[in-house]
C-alpha cells in the first residue's frame, strides 16, 4: 500500500514538473506608438497596449462614415532579444502590408508604400524607459511620435 501510494505521489510529482517546464512564457504586455502617414499628410496616430503573440486592431471611422479613414493590424512576435513586427494597413487607397524587426524602445519607420509612411515605437509596458516615456509631455510636433 505504501509502495502504491509512494509512486503515485512520485508519479504526479513528475508531470508537475515537466509541464510545468514546458510552458511558454506569459504574452508580455508591449505599448505602441504609432504614426500613419499618407502622400505626406498625417491620418492617424493611435497610442495602443497590446501584448507581445497576440494580434492589435486599430480602426478609425468617423460617425456614420460608411468607410473608415484606416484600419491597423499589428502583430507582435517575440523573436531573440526583440519583436518582429507584422504590419497592416488597410486605408481607402487601398491595403498594404510590411515587417519590421524591433528592440525594446526602438523607433523604426515600416515600409508600405511610395505615399505611405508608418513610424511606430514600441516598448515593454513594465521598464524604465516606459514610466519616463509616460511622464513626459508629448512634444506636439509634426513628425515625432
Amino acid at each position: 500500500m505504501w509502495r502504491a501510494l509512494f509512486a503515485a505521489v512520485s508519479l504526479a510529482l513528475s508531470i508537475g514538473c515537466v509541464s510545468k517546464a514546458t510552458r511558454p512564457n506569459p504574452p508580455e504586455p508591449l505599448y505602441f506608438a504609432v504614426e500613419l502617414t499618407e502622400g505626406g499628410k498625417r491620418v492617424g496616430a493611435p497610442k495602443l497596449i497590446g501584448f507581445s503573440g497576440k494580434r492589435i486592431i486599430a480602426e478609425r471611422r468617423a460617425p456614420g462614415a460608411a468607410e473608415s479613414d484606416y484600419r491597423l493590424v499589428l502583430e507582435p512576435r517575440e523573436v531573440g532579444p526583440g519583436y518582429q513586427l507584422g504590419v497592416k494597413v488597410q486605408l481607402p487607397s487601398g491595403e498594404r502590408s510590411g515587417d519590421v524587426a524591433m528592440l525594446h524602445g526602438e523607433e523604426r519607420s515600416v515600409p508600405l508604400g511610395p505615399k505611405v509612411e508608418l513610424k511606430v515605437l514600441m516598448m515593454r509596458v513594465d521598464s524604465d524607459e516606459f514610466r519616463a516615456f509616460i511622464s513626459t509631455p508629448s512634444p506636439g510636433d509634426r513628425g515625432q511620435i
